[in-house]
């Protein structure tokens, strides 16, 4: 009796056109927040806080560093920053 083993279970599935359910949720949401600065806010202030932003949903839905997706990369960098930092180094008596 034979059974098929299951290909490509790294790769996730393209739910809405080329894109995963992941990075259309990212959009959506980064979308969602400027479309709610555009109404509250006038356009040189929105344009000047709009592009950081931008960038930082459209880091989240598309970049990768070494392989693995941007909102890993953030979550070490948070966990870093945050977290005490004790440095302890013994040298060896010979």
């Amino acid at each position: 009796m034979r059974f098929r083993v299951p290909q490509f279970i790294d790769i996730e599935d393209k739910i809405v056109g080329p894109l995963t359910l992941k990075q259309f949720l990212y959009l959506l949401g980064g979308v969602g927040v400027l479309a709610m600065l555009w109404f509250y806010l006038k356009l040189t202030l929105f344009i000047i806080i709009a592009v950081p932003i931008a960038i930082l949903v459209l880091g989240l839905a598309f970049y990768k560093v070494n392989g693995r997706p941007f909102v890993y990369l953030l979550g070490s960098l948070i966990k870093y920053m945050t977290k005490p930092k004790l440095y302890l180094w013994k040298r060896g008596k010979k």
